[in-house]
């Protein structure tokens, strides 16, 4: 952490520097009237308060100069002003994904293998996938999937089997992960594991046995655990971190997403590669994280000692530290719980409070893990016992997932003015959130629209990698139609979006989360050019489409980081 530390009291420094250089180097206001670049004849979604739609923007620099009709904007039209027509496509703000885990999983794309749904919808399909990587690969070389799939989008209805693997896969260790609850590996990864012996295994990871003693193919973990067997694994296999990692990113982009914040990426060294990107002026968007606690009991003194040279919001426009999120104390943390009855010891509860105080007191904006409603009530106990000295209101601090959140949570959460970010866990969870509680409480789950009842704050992200699909438009999708994954449950009508409503997540409300709305997240004249050009128009484009979105032309600074089709002779310039 101390090289994260390093890393990000250089970039204020660049910062500063590049801002006194332009101040310097400032052009006569008459010298820059005309814009650099103006789109026209297009469908511009704006997000500002009014919900308001424009036909055109004008860029300037970094920032938009104008949004209005094709007429008043080409008025900023000069001699060498490039001219775009968008044919009329849809204009969004750039989407903003505020809890992902990019920075961990974004090193393994490339490496993994995706089973999104939509794209394979059988489990022959995604077997096939797993065989054709493994014989580019070659003999002895991991395949792996981790996460983001269900087996009710596969025609079959289930997951592999070991034996499956075993007989596809003969030369090849191959891991199959399901969201954070098992994974699935044949008879070669056992062998490179060496799961025959006692302490194979990561602590907290068990592989089954069968009656009569023999393993079965399926390890059995939680969250931490099994990221620690992904990350041995992973470690395995000589893997281009920084290379995936910008290639991750640059999906990201062609997505029209323009920014993210990472909830956490584990240890220290896993920031590296990010860190290297950004040292390269590599970084095509907007990267902000938070640090979780790294280990269990007195996770005040770690978060003390680790982030004692960390200001809150340190960096600059294009790497930001905020604050620490999402695990602060590992008792306070309900992981993947899906039902009623999580009772944290006090203990636990002391010592967030001790976390919670020292956030505060520091100012640092604090987003923290809740799957359940009695994990956040544990939490806002400890909270308003915090708020008695903090306003937390300008902290911004929320309450991540929260898929079973009750109106009075939501209540107290709203007088402490902390916010939500809703993520995409109950798409692929609703069946095990209805079999846990009731069908009711699975089909109101996410429960946004009882947050906004409330005046909360919501701002939305993915949980990409393992529990959400990269780049927002299944979750976008999601929000709207209310069909979780396989179709087998469905929000109520009432606890649906709109679709202005779920695009605002993840632009305006996102750019709030980090403190920036005064400068992104709506498409506005003096804030940054970050939008996204689409290939389809969101607000009609058929409900179950929406997921099939893709962007165009994306522009970060009002410079292309993504063109595609008839934008693409724009990338070069």
């Amino acid at each position: 952490m101390a090289r994260l530390a390093s890393a990000l009291v250089r970039a204020v420094a660049i910062g500063c520097l590049t801002a006194a250089a332009g101040a310097t180097m400032a052009a006569p206001a008459q010298a820059v009237a005309h814009a650099d670049r103006i789109l026209v004849n297009g469908t511009v979604l704006t997000m500002d308060a009014a919900d308001g739609i424009a036909q055109a923007i004008a860029i300037r620099g970094d920032k938009i100069a104008a949004v209005g009709t094709n007429q008043e904007v080409r008025r900023l039209a000069g001699q060498h002003t490039e001219v775009v027509d968008l044919g009329g496509r849809t204009v969004i703000p750039g989407l903003i994904d505020t809890h992902i885990h990019a920075i961990r999983g974004g090193q393994g794309y490339g490496f993994e293998t995706y089973w999104y749904e939509g794209e394979t919808t059988s489990l022959a399909a995604g077997l096939e996938q797993l065989r054709q990587t493994a014989l580019a690969r070659g003999a002895g070389k991991w395949v792996v999937v981790t996460g983001s799939w269900h087996p009710d989008q596969f025609a079959e209805k289930r997951a592999p089997t070991s034996a499956e693997l075993t007989a596809l896969l003969p030369d090849n260790p191959a891991y199959v992960q399901y969201l954070y609850d098992y994974a699935v590996v044949n008879a070669k990864a056992i062998e490179v594991l060496g799961l025959e012996q006692a302490d194979a295994l990561p602590a907290g990871v068990r592989a089954e046995r069968d009656g009569a003693g023999r393993l079965t193919g399926r390890i059995l973990g939680a969250i931490r655990p099994l990221s620690a067997l992904y990350a041995r694994i992973h470690a395995q296999s000589n893997v281009d971190t920084a290379g995936n990692l910008a290639a991750f990113f640059g999906k990201l982009n062609s997505l029209g997403v323009t920014a993210m914040i990472d909830a956490s990426a584990g240890p220290g060294a896993n920031y590296d590669p990010l860190f290297a990107l950004w040292r390269e002026q590599r970084l095509p968007l907007r990267v902000s994280y938070r640090v979780s606690a790294m280990a269990a009991g007195n996770e005040s003194d770690w978060l003390q000692n680790t982030l004692a040279y960390l200001p809150p919001r340190l960096g600059d426009g294009k790497l930001r530290f905020l604050g620490p999120g999402e695990m602060l104390v590992f008792g306070m943390d309900d992981g993947v719980t899906m039902g009623p009855g999580f009772r944290p010891v006090a203990k636990d509860r002391a010592e967030l409070l001790k976390v919670a105080s020292f956030a505060a007191s520091r100012g640092y904006p604090v987003e923290i893990h809740a799957y359940t409603d009695d994990a956040a009530s544990a939490i806002l106990d400890v909270f308003e016992e915090v708020a008695r000295s903090h306003d937390l209101g300008k902290l911004r601090w929320a309450m991540a997932h929260l898929n079973t959140g009750k109106p009075e949570t939501f209540r107290r959460m709203k007088v402490l003015g902390l916010a939500y970010t809703v993520q995409m866990g109950p798409y692929f969870e609703a069946g095990a959130i209805g079999h846990a509680n009731d069908n009711h409480v699975a089909e109101s789950a996410p429960p946004v629209r009882l947050a906004l009842r409330q005046g909360l704050k919501v701002a939305g992200g993915t949980d990409a990698t393992r529990i959400g699909i990269p780049g927002v438009w299944r979750a976008l999708e999601f929000h709207v139609s209310g069909y979780a994954i396989g179709k087998e449950v469905r929000r109520r009508e009432e606890f649906r979006l709109t679709r202005l409503e779920a695009l605002r997540l993840y632009t305006a409300n996102a750019a709030w989360i980090s403190f920036d709305e005064n400068v992104r997240g709506t498409l506005e004249a003096g804030k940054l050019a970050d939008l996204a050009v689409l290939d389809k128009p969101y607000l009609t484009v058929p409900m179950a489409d929406i997921h099939r979105i893709r962007s165009v032309l994306t522009l970060v600074d009002g410079k292309v980081v993504h063109a595609d089709g008839s934008f693409a002779s724009l990338k070069a310039r």
